[in-house]
């Protein structure tokens, strides 16, 4: 019995000693964020306990074998039949679907009272505004979420937003309708399974949606190039849910037979040739590949002549729909107001803007701010 408890404590003791060894990170590829470091010791910080909750995410963060620690955990929850972990539903057929139980009403208000305001300015200048809200994954492909997965009603929240919001245009019914009529395999899907983005086709769908409430007809789907860019990737959702064995998703960029040219310009002064940049399909994070993720001010000459400039005002559901639009403006403002700290009434002034859109997926917009 003795032997077994030395062998027990000799057994932490290294494990212990090794963890103290091993060299630190500072990303997580399979969880594809930044690990805690280790914190500053100060008075204050011991004083307030700072200091210790800190030191605790550190070493919880730099566990060695952690990936396989949370992967395995992962595993017998979904094997003792749990439908969510890490705030990611289950979902039927390997698709991990983003959860959205409960919003705060108080900021939601405030949220859609400012932009309510501000394109309510803008249309009252003479410029076109529109609102395009995309619901998440989880809304269109309800039939891909565990029984009795409770969720809220995003179709009665897209409806009342729509009374509040001018220009609004709901992306839910062109989204579910594609996803009923189009035959179920990976060319056809709307939403990633690992991540909770839309897929270049969803985001087609939904342009289809914005051109219609423009009074227009989007281009058939026939009319667009459809190349691969990548068929190894895993998203968000697969990094919260630590399941690191599913089949990853393939990632399309989508653009017209014939492209205008594009110059994509993102602060440096020194503008690039494409949307895309496909430097990130090396890397963990390929959603990157279009726009390079989130700037706070992206300017993208595009190939119109038509006297049109778009201020877009988004979030990053937006780096996948602008593909669609380089052929309607000759230019496009991008700007992530979460990271953009001027005023945009300004903006839009200076830059003799004509057009205002913005785009966001309900749940970002709902928890924003």
């Amino acid at each position: 019995m003795k032997l077994k408890v030395w062998m027990i404590c000799g057994a932490w003791a290294l494990f212990a000693l090794f963890n103290f060894l091993a060299p630190k990170r500072v990303f997580s590829e399979a969880e594809n964020r930044y690990l805690e470091q280790k914190p500053k010791l100060d008075k204050k910080a011991v004083l307030s306990g700072a200091y210790t909750e800190g030191y605790e995410k550190w070493m919880t963060d730099q566990l060695i074998l952690r990936d396989g620690f949370v992967s395995l955990k992962a595993s017998v929850d979904r094997t003792l039949g749990r439908g969510d972990i890490g705030g990611v539903y289950l979902g039927q057929d390997g698709y991990l679907l983003e959860m959205f139980t409960k919003t705060d009403r108080e900021k939601l208000n405030r949220n859609t009272e400012k932009a309510a305001g501000f394109l309510e300015r803008m249309e009252a200048e003479g410029r076109t505004v529109h609102f395009l809200m995309v619901p998440t994954g989880a809304c269109v492909m309800e039939d891909k979420l565990p029984r009795y997965a409770p969720e809220l009603d995003q179709r009665a929240m897209l409806e009342e937003l729509g009374e509040k919001l001018p220009g609004f245009v709901n992306a839910e019914p062109a989204l579910r309708r594609a996803w009923e009529e189009l035959p179920e395999c990976e060319e056809n899907q709307l939403y990633y399974r690992t991540d909770h983005h839309w897929t270049s086709l969803g985001a087609y769908y939904a342009y289809q949606a914005l051109c219609q409430a423009e009074g227009r007809e989007a281009p058939e789907l026939s009319e667009y190039e459809r190349e691969v860019l990548s068929t190894g990737f895993y998203g968000s959702s697969y990094a919260r849910a630590g399941l690191y064995g599913l089949k990853p998703d393939t990632m399309y960029a989508m653009y017209r037979k014939s492209p205008g040219a594009v110059q994509v310009d993102y602060g440096t002064g020194e503008p690039e040739n494409s949307l895309y940049d496909r430097s990130f399909l090396a890397k963990r994070d390929k959603y990157r590949v279009f726009l390079k993720g989130n700037y706070p001010l992206t300017r993208i000459a595009a190939s119109a002549e038509n006297g049109k400039k778009l201020l877009l005002i988004k979030d990053s559901f937006a780096n996948t729909f602008v593909q669609f639009l380089t052929e309607d403006y000759e230019e496009i403002l991008v700007v992530d107001p979460r990271y953009y700290r001027q005023d945009l009434e300004t903006l839009a002034r200076e830059e003799s803007v004509t057009d205002v859109l913005y785009l966001y997926e309900i749940k970002k917009f709902a928890e924003e701010g």
